[in-house]
């Protein structure tokens, strides 16, 4: 187990935020009068790291594409911003990171979504990570590793003294690339046999049996 930090993913990780996703999604099929997606289907997507997302709820040949996402994202993109602004903690995961705090790990964060992450504060938990890495910092997003290891040098931790916790493929991809253990857990995009198949150190049920790994 890591000695010295643990490094987190955010949307189904600590962020209970798969849900507004998934009606964003709902959303855009609406407005723009494509076929409904189904949730597994946006999961799916979620979890592949694959760019242009939103394009990819539509059909291959849906007529006008970009404009009509376009409308749609003008329609909606103040809504969707409130309520991920909005997202809760999974549950008990707040506790989990203050108590990795007080145990003297240095965290982190490895996301795709934005840097920003304002509900860190509303949660009180933003002075306890060390670094923050979102896509604005990065050239190449998760399967890619450079977000893991940019937060490792934010952290001053070596990849082998340190460990990587997320909900999707694309988690356990950047870091075992980035030299890193993982850990997969089910609370977000990604069932557990689609996880084991990329080869985590561990799967578990939340990040909050962290705890139990790590010998508490």
């Amino acid at each position: 187990m890591p000695d010295e930090a643990i490094i987190f993913d955010m949307d189904g990780t600590l962020a209970d935020s798969i849900e507004q996703y998934c009606r964003m999604a709902r959303d855009v099929t609406e407005l723009t009068g494509a076929p409904p997606v189904s949730r597994e289907r946006v999961l799916a997507l979620m979890g592949s790291g694959q760019p242009d997302l939103l394009r990819r709820l539509l059909p291959d040949d849906f007529p006008d594409a970009e404009a009509a996402l376009e409308r749609a994202v003008r329609l909606r993109l103040r809504g969707w911003m409130r309520s991920l602004d909005d997202v809760d903690p999974l549950p008990g995961c707040v506790d989990l990171l203050r108590h990795l705090h007080r145990k003297g790990y240095r965290l982190g964060i490895a996301t795709s979504s934005g840097r920003a992450l304002p509900y860190l504060d509303r949660w009180g938990v933003r002075e306890l990570f060390s670094a923050i890495v979102g896509r604005e910092d990065v050239r190449n997003r998760k399967p890619h590793p450079e977000p893991v290891l940019l937060c490792l040098a934010g952290l001053g931790t070596e990849a082998g003294r340190a460990l990587y916790v997320g909900d999707s493929p694309i988690d356990i991809r950047a870091g075992r690339a980035a030299g890193v253990r993982t850990v997969g857990v089910l609370t977000g995009t990604s069932p557990r046999h689609v996880l084991e198949t990329e080869g985590p150190d561990h799967v578990l049920a939340s990040a909050i049996e962290l705890r139990g790994l790590i010998g508490d």
